[in-house]
C-alpha cells in the first residue's frame, strides 16, 4: 500500500489539470485525477478515474475508489461559454452551471471525511477565474458561476477551519493552453500565464508550508 500523501486533481486529464497532476506527482503525492470520457490508460503514474463530476452518486463512487484519507484535493474542472446578458437562457445557465459551479460544490462537499481524516491537515485549491472579481462583456453567466465558486471557499474555509482544512480560490486569467490560443487568435498568449506557473501556485497552496493560509481568492494573472 503506496504510504505516500493522496491528491485529487478534478479534470487533471485537462491542460491546466494535467499540469497541477504532475506537479503534485513530482512532489511526492499519489495523484488521483478525473475524466469524464472513458480512458483506458491515463498518464503515466497518474490513477484515472472516470466520473461525471455533476451527478452525486458518482462523486461518491469516487471518492470510495480514491480512498482515505486525502491530503490535497484541486478542483480544475470547468467550462465556458459566452454571450449577450440581454440573450441569455435558462438552458445556458444550467449548463454553465453543470460544468462549473455544481461540480466544484459537490467534489468540496463530499470530499470532507476524506479531507478531515489526514492527519496535519489537508489543502484544497477550486480553480475559479480573474472573472469572478472583475466581471466582463459577454460573460456574466460564465463569471456569476466562478464568483459563487469563489464564495464557496471562503465558506468552507471558515467552517472547516477547526478541523486543519485550508481552502483558497485562485483566479487565472486566461491561461496558455491550445483550446485558449484556438479561441482567441488575436490576443498576446505570450503575457498569459502558463499551465505548469499556474499548477505551482496550486501545489503550494495545499502543501503543509501553506497552511496558515486560508480563506484566500489568489490572482494568478501572469502579465494579462
Amino acid at each position: 500500500m503506496s504510504q505516500k500523501p493522496k491528491a485529487l486533481v478534478t479534470g487533471g486529464t485537462g491542460a491546466l489539470g494535467a499540469s497541477v497532476a504532475t506537479t503534485l506527482l513530482n512532489a511526492g503525492y499519489e495523484v488521483h485525477v478525473t475524466s469524464r470520457a472513458a480512458v483506458t490508460e491515463g498518464p503515466e503514474g497518474l490513477q484515472v478515474h472516470q466520473a461525471d463530476l455533476a451527478n452525486e452518486d458518482d462523486v461518491s463512487r469516487l471518492y470510495e475508489e480514491v480512498g482515505s484519507p486525502l491530503a490535497a484535493l484541486v478542483a480544475t474542472i470547468g467550462g465556458y461559454k459566452g454571450g449577450p446578458l440581454a440573450s441569455v437562457t435558462g438552458k445556458a445557465i444550467d449548463e454553465l452551471t453543470a460544468l462549473n459551479l455544481k461540480p466544484t460544490m459537490l467534489t468540496l462537499g463530499l470530499a470532507y471525511p476524506s479531507l478531515k481524516g489526514n492527519q496535519g491537515g489537508a489543502g484544497v485549491v477550486l480553480v475559479a477565474a480573474r472573472g469572478a472579481i472583475m466581471g466582463g462583456p459577454g460573460s456574466a453567466v460564465y463569471a456569476a458561476n466562478k464568483a459563487a465558486i469563489v464564495n464557496l471557499a471562503l465558506s468552507a474555509a471558515q467552517e472547516w477551519l477547526e478541523d486543519g482544512i485550508s481552502v483558497n480560490a485562485i483566479l487565472p486569467a486566461a491561461v496558455d493552453t491550445p483550446a485558449n490560443r484556438r479561441d482567441m487568435p488575436g490576443a498576446d498568449y505570450t503575457r498569459w500565464p502558463s499551465t505548469q506557473e499556474v499548477a505551482e501556485v496550486a501545489a503550494f497552496l495545499v502543501s503543509d508550508k501553506a497552511r496558515i493560509v486560508s480563506g484566500a481568492a489568489i490572482p494568478v494573472y501572469g502579465k494579462a
